[in-house]
């Protein structure tokens, strides 16, 4: 039975780690104040993972950062101005295209309506109905499948995923010629005088395939601190991104077996106006944005880090419809004409090659910034707070003591409850898309 001694060590070292699941520890120099000397010691950092099924305690922290992130873009604080909460702010869902149709679930009001309805239904070339009548619940494993798994694009899947960080990159440059088009002015005028502020976050759908969350914000040329040109109102801006959406497109390597040739954004989007200043907008937005910036990319460990092997391949519990995504990216990777695309060491997040969330030098904070708070705020309050120097060297994975993983999940399991409260209460409410 341990002693008040030894379990005070376990809760030390939880606490020093954050109750992290996969803790660093370090072996290096301690500062003694009383003497000044250096004492070689061992410390446990966290991991600092961001994905939820990797590390929820860790992901837990970037989540929260990731909502400061958002909330300051969008009403100030953190070093940004409060003038961006007058300033003209969307908050836009890009979708991708169908490569096949797919289980889906949609409700009229609170009754699930049938998942596609066809009367007299032709059957694809493969012998399968092309309805299903079926009121899929949350959770139904069919969800995303496709309906006919021979007919479905997996390869075009794969490659436009894989090109969603050049499609955005391209909009971004279409939505300044947009803005200047509608404004009557050239492109250079427009980059002058406007600056257009943003943050993304990627979600996967259940089909596999990319959607984007991102925060627009148009800004003065100095960014935050200055308003947009009175012309720039939100209905200009609305129709700047409608256009620029609709006109962006980049090119896709001809590899056979698909016909996408040049990858564009799907006919669905939701472009919503932002009211911080009157509503719950910048709370509620902030939290479904931070949520989707822990995910891998079907929410399991899994697919939580590069494959390997192909061995690795047939060893994967997922659904037959992400498996086949994983092993499509894994193939395409042998293709010298897309070995920039990097698509194997992509191959778990189904071909995508960008980051899940980013945004613009001049929208917010940053989160090396908040991290560097959070170190400054715990050395000003704590008295423990050690003091470090000199080089630190890696000397293994996980806590020192067995039972400190235990303490760590008891205590993340004990504080869920109020984290996912909130996520709940801000995702439902009447602002949230």
């Amino acid at each position: 039975m341990k002693s008040a001694a030894e379990w005070r060590e376990i809760l030390i070292e939880v606490n020093q780690a954050g109750g992290c699941a996969h803790p660093i520890r370090l072996q290096g120099n301690r500062l003694e104040r009383v003497n000044g000397e250096l004492v070689d010691t061992g410390i446990v950092v966290p991991c600092k993972d961001r994905r939820a099924a990797v590390c929820p305690s860790c992901s837990r922290l970037y989540q929260a950062d990731a909502w400061q992130l958002v909330a300051a873009g969008i009403r100030g604080g953190k070093g940004v101005s409060p003038d961006v909460i007058d300033h003209p702010q969307l908050f836009v869902t890009l979708t991708a295209p169908s490569f096949g149709p797919v289980h889906s679930r949609s409700r009229s009001g609170t009754v699930g309506r049938p998942c596609r309805p066809r009367r007299g239904a032709p059957s694809c070339p493969h012998g399968v109905s092309m309805a299903c009548n079926e009121r899929h619940p949350d959770g139904d494993p069919a969800l995303g499948e496709p309906l006919c798994a021979d007919c479905f694009d997996y390869r075009g899947v794969v490659l436009w995923n894989a090109h969603v960080p050049a499609l955005w990159e391209r909009t971004s440059s279409e939505l300044y010629r947009a803005v200047a088009k509608a404004g009557h002015l050239s492109t250079k005028d427009v980059r002058s005088m406007v600056r257009l502020s943003y943050m993304k976050v990627v979600e996967f759908q259940r089909r596999g395939l990319v959607h984007l969350h991102v925060v627009i914000r148009a800004d003065g040329r100095d960014g935050p601190s200055e308003q947009a040109p009175t012309w720039l109102g939100l209905e200009l801006l609305i129709a700047a991104v409608n256009d620029a959406v609709g006109r962006a497109t980049v090119a896709v390597p001809a590899v056979g077996g698909t016909p996408l040739s040049r990858a564009s954004w799907g006919a669905e989007r939701d472009v919503r106006v932002l009211v911080p200043s009157q509503s719950g907008d910048s709370t509620a937005i902030a939290a479904y944005v931070a949520k989707y910036a822990t995910k891998t990319a079907d929410g399991t460990p899994w697919l939580a880090h590069p494959i390997r092997s192909r061995a690795q391949l047939e060893r994967l519990v997922l659904r037959p419809h992400i498996v086949r995504l994983v092993r499509e990216a894994w193939t395409l990777g042998q293709h010298k004409e897309l070995h920039s695309l990097r698509l194997q060491a992509h191959a778990h997040t189904l071909g995508y090659t960008g980051q899940f969330s980013s945004k613009s030098l001049r929208f917010s904070t940053t989160f090396g910034a908040l991290r560097q708070a959070r170190v400054l705020h715990v050395k000003g309050v704590r008295d423990d707070a050690l003091d470090f120097d000199g080089e630190w060297r890696y000397a293994g994975r996980g806590y020192v003591h067995p039972e400190s993983n235990q303490v760590a999940a008891t205590l993340l399991e004990a504080t869920a409850g109020g984290l996912q409260e909130f996520h709940t209460t801000s995702t439902n409410s009447s602002t949230t898309p």
